[in-house]
């Protein structure tokens, strides 16, 4: 018998290691494959509203795209383009990736540790990443 069981809980982990325990040795084979996986949908959803606060901060603290990116033009920030000059770069050149759609769970949070840590170091802006969970104090 070949089955597939995904696991998203602590409880079904749990549940499928006590039958593997159970199991007598050389009656079944057993290959456990781990998978991340893309970025989930609260994760996208939670990115776009990034989005959008950094670009409100940004433009709050007077910091067009000629003062963080480019000399040329005094262009006020939006989510569009915080995504399009400042994640996606740094994307690209943490995961060669060039879609987040194609992020993995794990690339996000690492792409938005440099980013923010970026914008705090450089321009004095600190923007959280969005979160369902209550803030830890």
């Amino acid at each position: 018998m070949k089955r597939s069981i995904f696991i998203s809980s602590t409880t079904q982990r749990d549940a499928l290691a006590d039958e593997i325990r159970q199991m007598e040795i050389g009656e079944f084979g057993v290959m456990i494959k781990i998978q991340d996986g893309t970025r989930t949908t609260k994760q996208n959803s939670a990115m776009h509203v990034y989005f959008t606060l950094l670009a409100k901060e940004l433009s709050d603290c007077g910091k067009d795209m000629r003062t963080t990116l480019r000399e040329d033009a005094e262009i006020p920030w939006d989510s569009e383009l915080v995504k399009k000059f400042i994640w996606r770069p740094v994307m690209q050149a943490m995961t060669g990736k060039t879609s987040t759609t194609k992020l993995e769970r794990k690339e996000v949070s690492e792409i938005y540790e440099v980013v923010h840590r970026h914008m705090a170091q450089n321009h004095s802006v600190m923007v959280p990443f969005p979160s369902n969970e209550p803030p830890m104090l």
